[in-house]
């Protein structure tokens, strides 16, 4: 408890979310996250029951991914030289509007993956517009804290819009479920509408008005990465990051199933709702003390203690053989009694602190090396190369998961990933 009142004390987590234009977008966010989020495991569980086919699923998570692939790097282009506020309400609006086809029932198939395919388009505008808004609604001291939020915000609403989609669906329908994450997109363009944005002079109004030239354009962009090397090395972490978190996505079920013989639908639980919960914590340790330390190094240590995670995880099956809980509890008080679930919960903490550490330091390295007139650019691109970045890992860790074994993958993850963070402190 006193670690927590003195990172709060006195530290810029509060400071930041006084701020009436941040706390705003803060609340949007949520909203929109959410419905996005919740909608993409909604879709999933709508497209198995009409189809009963597995290749039929993989159509529609293709629909969310190939848009980013697609569209990011150009939408990234444009989102500089528009309003974002603007952005962010327009694309909201019509995202809640796509869904509006969803009330109906019978749907085809092939007007679902359209639909789908088409609020991922918009959310290509959305991404770039939310991330490279946040320079221009707190103080420049106070990124590294409002990126640690940022961050815990887009996480913590993926997970929790995870959790929730399934009891939502069994409470309201599949109709009504989509009903309701239409009024949450319109609830997020709604709260845009309050956000006032503090007015600053244009480096260049001219540039500003004119068409983009999408090769000069992008010329200007991977000029500035190859001759900027920190912006380099926070696009490599993030992408590293976000495909760390789809490779575990994929493992999760498996090694619920293999390793933990508990039923899938008690992941939330003990998976992901911990996660979050470490993901909070180092939201809360950034905004504390995250600007005494380098952000290449708070990266670098994320990365290593995710890989040790990793590495940890794959040892509960053999730890369950050699006699290790049971040995463990004979050396305990009565009142204390330690399973392999409460091992695995307390890891599912540490690598959301861990996956923290990584994310909010090099959002704030982008935010502060790059001018507001590329800054929506460099997150498309961002977004562009998770896009292509996380089939491989998708598809990696799925097949080696089928042939070798979850564990085995896991191991093979959790060394690769230590491996990489040693790499990144010690050479770059």
């Amino acid at each position: 408890m006193e670690f927590i009142r003195r990172s709060i004390r006195g530290n810029d987590m509060l400071s930041v979310a006084r701020q009436r234009p941040f706390s705003l977008l803060m609340i949007s966010e949520f909203f929109s996250q959410l419905a996005f989020n919740m909608q993409h495991f909604v879709l999933i569980f709508v497209i198995y029951e009409l189809t009963r086919s597995n290749t039929a699923v993989s159509g529609v998570i293709l629909s969310f991914t190939i848009p980013a692939l697609l569209f990011s790097f150009i939408t990234g282009v444009y989102v500089d030289r528009w309003n974002k506020k603007r952005v962010l309400f327009i694309t909201n609006l019509l995202r809640g509007l796509l869904l509006i086809p969803f009330f109906f029932s019978d749907l085809h198939i092939g007007l679902i993956y359209t639909l789908t395919f088409l609020v991922a388009v918009a959310t290509q505008f959305f991404l770039p517009a939310e991330s490279s808004i946040i320079p221009k609604l707190v103080k420049k001291d106070h990124l590294l804290a409002a990126n640690a939020i940022f961050s815990f915000g887009i996480y913590g609403t993926t997970l929790f819009g995870y959790i929730l989609s399934g009891p939502v669906i069994l409470l309201l329908g599949k109709t009504n479920t989509f009903v309701f994450l239409s009024v949450l997109f319109f609830i997020s363009a709604l709260v845009i509408l309050f956000i006032k944005i503090p007015k600053k002079k244009k480096i260049n109004p001219e540039a500003s008005n004119a068409l983009p030239s999408f090769w000069n354009e992008a010329r200007e962009i991977f000029d500035f990465i190859r001759k900027t090397r920190k912006v380099m090395h926070a696009l490599v972490m993030l992408t590293i990051a976000q495909a760390v978190i789809f490779m575990f996505a994929v493992l999760v079920p498996g090694y619920a199933a293999t390793v933990l013989k508990i039923r899938l639908e008690s992941l939330s639980w003990i998976l992901i709702t911990p996660a979050a919960l470490g993901m909070g914590l180092g939201a809360l340790t950034l905004g504390g003390f995250g600007k005494k330390f380098n952000r290449k190094w708070l990266s670098s240590l994320g990365f290593m203690i995710t890989g040790v995670t990793f590495i940890f995880f794959s040892l509960v099956n053999l730890a369950m053989e050699k006699g290790f809980f049971i040995a463990l509890n004979k050396n305990m008080p009565d009142l204390f009694h330690i399973t392999p679930l409460h091992f695995v919960i307390v890891m599912a903490v540490v690598i959301g602190f861990a996956i923290s550490l990584v994310f909010a330091p090099s959002n704030t390295t982008l935010q502060l090396e790059t001018d507001e007139s590329m800054r929506g650019r460099i997150y498309g691109f961002l977004n562009a190369l998770i896009g292509a970045v996380s089939f491989l890992p998708v598809i990696l860790a799925g097949g080696l998961a089928d042939i070798l074994g979850t564990v085995a993958v896991l191991v093979g993850a959790g060394v690769s990933l230590l491996l990489l963070g040693i790499f990144f402190w010690v050479f770059d």
